[in-house]
């Protein structure tokens, strides 16, 4: 009876992945790739009844891709988004990206848009005529999903934040 506690506690105290060994069949999970998001709004001082733009700049890890804004048909699921959460800054089109690449994605096993090493995306916002000057952010996330031509992550939300001025009416 002591030997079978002894047993078990040693069980529950000991990890059993300090025994184990790297077997012809065992695969590491890949953690997440590499993915940087850098913000910019230009003109920056804004001022009352203006229009700027903001632009992000995504780095991709190499080796991987994210899908474009505009999917092709049948990939929707897939596509990038990017939400801006509420602000005073009123969106004036949609969300434009740099140039896309035709992939081979043999994750998803089909032809894919997607953003290779680099991407941009931009839109303009309007100032209101009766903002109040001072320094206003901008919150949001990108939402994507990375493929590697092997596999996909989850979708993933990568929050940013970026400060405007504005400047008092001229």
């Amino acid at each position: 009876m002591i030997r079978t506690l002894i047993f078990f506690l040693a069980g529950i105290l000991i990890p059993i992945h300090l025994f184990a060994e790297s077997g012809p069949f065992s695969t590491p999970v890949p953690s997440s790739p590499g993915i940087k998001l850098s913000t910019l709004t230009d003109p920056d001082p804004v001022f009352p009844g203006e229009r700027f733009q903001l632009f992000l700049s995504i780095q991709i890890e190499e080796g991987w891709h994210i899908y474009s804004l505009q999917p092709m048909d049948g990939n929707e699921l897939l596509a990038t988004r990017i939400l801006i959460e509420d602000n005073v800054f009123q969106s004036v089109e949609y969300w434009k990206e740099s140039s896309t690449h035709l992939i081979q994605d043999d994750a998803q096993a089909k032809m894919v848009k997607g953003h290779i090493a680099h991407a941009e995306f931009q839109n303009f916002f309007d100032v209101p005529e009766l903002i109040k000057p001072g320094s206003y952010s901008i919150n949001g996330k990108l939402l994507y999903r990375a493929c590697d031509n092997n596999l996909c992550t989850l979708p993933q939300s990568l929050p940013f934040i970026t400060r405007l001025q504005v400047g008092a009416k001229k």
